[in-house]
């Protein structure tokens, strides 16, 4: 009992380790990056479609990835392998997209091209899915297949998350509990190496939260939600294969936790397929800007971004958990009802807005309707006198 214990604590302590130092590395580094940001004026600034009334500064993405990636190299030059450098790789490559795009703003065909670029290469070296598990009656897929739905997964999570990150604190505080759910899966996997990585990147992220939780004083910014959503993806790749990422050969012994990283990946996908949806229906461009996401429809709803985000939050755990009841259910009968269970949440926010113009349509006609009947009574009184 006694060795039991002592190696559950040997196994934690990295863990832990990793966090705190993550979390403290950037908590000193955002500072610096806001002074830095205001000196050189890389500033986010207001507009009609944005809701903060303040320039506010970017490259906040600096800060956790910088308590982040220093972390991480020295965990895989311990424990990893070839592939585990090369997904290093890709993501310095899209971290250095990000700031080029935040400073320049980069054509979105070029960011594309890079962005599918890094995804068939870490397809390459294993970060690909093999099979769905059942879900549609699709197990195994040819090699093609897998390739094409592993880059099309990897670039809708970046670009899900960058779309996502709308509102103070809600993209990293979604990242937040995602990487903190997938560390502990991880863990229980015994994948040390990327639980390690999971926990320390959630570690990075609460320390970035202190200084972008509502009211924010630093932005993500696009190198931040490139990073989010990259390692979103891969570390959900890795949870479903549920192996060693080298060893490509071997089946996956964990299928039934391919629902769950569905439910905790779900909320931005969907909150994207939605908006995607919306925009093609009126003969728009899917790309093209507007106020229409989730965290859009609740401030809308006069939720102020706290509470905007806090919702989110709370919608993003109640999928997760009814993702882990339903890990043992039909594959199919699990995705459609996650997917239903997000609509009836994102559509009853757009019932609340709804009812509230109602309400306030209803006000404002009751208004109209008694200065006419004002007028027409001050109109009486004239025609007696004359």
């Amino acid at each position: 009992m006694e060795t039991e214990g002592k190696s559950l604590l040997d196994s934690i302590l990295p863990l832990a380790g990793s966090f705190f130092t993550a979390f403290i590395i950037t908590l000193l580094l955002i500072p610096i990056i806001i002074r830095l940001s205001k000196k050189y004026q890389l500033v986010d600034k207001p507009d009609q479609r944005k809701v903060h009334k303040d320039p506010i500064p970017t490259l906040g993405g600096i800060g956790f990835f910088s308590g982040f990636i220093g972390i991480a190299i020295a965990w895989m030059s311990w424990s990893g392998q070839l592939a585990d450098f090369i997904l290093l790789i890709g993501l310095i490559v899209l971290f250095t997209m990000g700031i080029f795009d935040d400073m320049l703003d980069l054509r979105a065909s070029l960011k594309f091209v890079i962005q599918i670029t890094v995804a068939l290469i870490i397809s390459y070296y294993g970060f690909k899915i093999e099979s769905l598990h059942g879900v549609f009656g699709i197990n195994e897929m040819p090699v093609w297949a897998q390739y094409t739905f592993s880059v099309f997964l990897i670039t809708g999570l970046i670009n899900a998350f960058n779309l996502i990150d709308g509102i103070d604190g809600l993209a990293g505080g979604l990242a937040f509990i995602n990487s903190a759910v997938l560390g502990i899966i991880l863990y229980q996997q015994e994948n040390m190496l990327y639980a390690t990585l999971a926990f320390t990147f959630a570690g990075a992220l609460l320390g970035f939260l202190k200084f972008n939780f509502n009211p924010a004083k630093i932005f993500m910014g696009d190198t931040g939600s490139l990073v989010i959503g990259f390692l979103m993806a891969v570390l959900g790749i890795v949870v479903i294969r549920g192996i060693d990422i080298t060893e490509i050969s071997t089946p996956s012994p964990t299928g039934s936790l391919m629902i769950v990283v569905v439910g905790i990946l779900l909320l931005p996908v969907y909150d994207t397929l939605r908006v995607f949806s919306e925009r093609i229906l009126k003969k728009s461009s899917p790309f093209k800007p507007d106020r229409t996401h989730v965290h859009h429809l609740l401030i809308e709803t006069g939720a102020r971004h706290k509470k905007a985000s806090i919702i989110l939050y709370v919608a993003n755990l109640t999928i997760i958990i009814m993702a882990y009841f339903l890990r043992d259910a039909n594959p199919s009968f699990s995705v459609l009802f996650l997917f239903v269970l997000a609509a009836i949440m994102s559509e009853s926010i757009n019932l609340k807005r709804w009812l509230m113009e109602l309400a306030l349509g209803k006000k404002a006609a009751e208004k109209t309707s008694k200065i006419v009947e004002e007028n027409r009574f001050l109109e009486d009184i004239i025609d007696k006198d004359s």
